[in-house]
């Protein structure tokens, strides 16, 4: 499981940490939750976030790989219901939109457009990091978005 923290107040946002929740490969199923759990809680003690955005589920051929995206999701949001964040929630097509102008987009465009966007040295390459980059700027986008649509309607 990817993850990328961002400083929406900066322009563009600035990526504050990112990487992978470690997690062991040959740990029960129920102790990989459990690392996840405790890896997002030191996360968001230490940064204090207000938003923790997902990518929405979407039908997965393989049920087995959607139980176990699904069951990772529920601990992220738990995680985030005791850290009092709010929890938002985009597909992989919303995502590709926000970031690339294409919902169709494939995952080098998406990360040749993250090193623009977020004016990089370098590319993301690892695919869940860029995916949790790409999910929290689409995030970031749609707050300042509704924010400067609220402001406009006042």
């Amino acid at each position: 499981m990817g993850y990328a923290l961002l400083d929406a107040a900066s322009d563009p946002p600035t990526i504050l940490d990112r990487g992978l929740v470690p997690v062991l490969a040959s740990a029960s199923p129920a102790d990989r939750l459990v690392a996840i759990a405790n890896s997002l809680d030191a996360l968001i003690a230490r940064h204090a976030p207000t938003a923790l955005a997902l990518e929405r589920l979407y039908f997965n051929k393989n049920a087995k790989t959607a139980m176990r995206v699904a069951e990772a999701r529920g601990v992220a949001m738990l995680c985030a219901a005791r850290g009092g964040l709010t929890v938002a929630e985009y597909t992989p097509q919303e995502v590709k939109l926000s970031v690339t102008g294409s919902g169709s987009a494939d995952k080098q465009q998406v990360q040749r457009m993250l090193t623009l966007v977020l004016a990089l040295d370098e590319a993301i390459t690892q695919d869940n990091i860029a995916d949790a980059v790409a999910i929290a700027l689409a995030h970031v986008q749609r707050a300042r978005f509704g924010a400067a649509v609220a402001l406009a309607s006042t």
